[in-house]
Formats: C-alpha cells, sequence, structure tokens
C-alpha cells in the first residue's frame, strides 16, 4: 500500500503518466516517497532551494533537468516556457 501520492494540483508542475507509473511501481520505501513529495513540493515553489540542486543533464540526456530528493533519489523534469516544469521520472541516482 502507497501512503503518499502525487496531489493533482501544483502552481507549476504536471505529472506524466510514466512518472506516476514510477513512483507507484518502483519499490521505494515509504520514506523515500515521503522524500519525493517534500522534493516536488520544494520543485514546485522553489526550484532553487539548495536541497533539490537541480541541474540540467548532458549527453543523450540534454534538455532534462534533475532534481535532488535525497543523495540516492532524483525526480527528472523538462522546463516548459512560463515557469513551468513537466515531470518525467521518478528514481533511484543513475538509474534511468
Amino acid at each position: 500500500m502507497i501512503d503518499a501520492a502525487p496531489p493533482t494540483a501544483y502552481r507549476t508542475l504536471t505529472f506524466t503518466r510514466t512518472f506516476i507509473e514510477t513512483f507507484i511501481d518502483l519499490d521505494f520505501t515509504a520514506m523515500e516517497r515521503r522524500r519525493f513529495m517534500r522534493a516536488i513540493g520544494l520543485l514546485d515553489e522553489n526550484e532553487r532551494h539548495p536541497s533539490l540542486r537541480d541541474h540540467q543533464l548532458r549527453g543523450d540526456l540534454k534538455g532534462i533537468g534533475s532534481a535532488s530528493a535525497s543523495d540516492k533519489l532524483r525526480i527528472s523534469f523538462r522546463r516548459r516556457s512560463g515557469g513551468t516544469k513537466v515531470l518525467l521520472t521518478c528514481s533511484q541516482h543513475y538509474r534511468r
């Protein structure tokens, strides 16, 4: 049973089906899901928050942003015009 799922209303964020599926389907612990939820809230409110370590990826992932939910957990997203972001996946660091 999942004790946290992404809410449907954020000011600057939208969620892809893949993001929701990775949030639900991967074997994240309840604590890891809470960390994702905290990071999602911060990404919506203040993407420059130092704990997110927001940065652009390179190579074959050029154009994709990454934000940290913890030292081991990442959220990938794509920026849109107007300051909005589309959340693509949540994962372990270096796992695609």
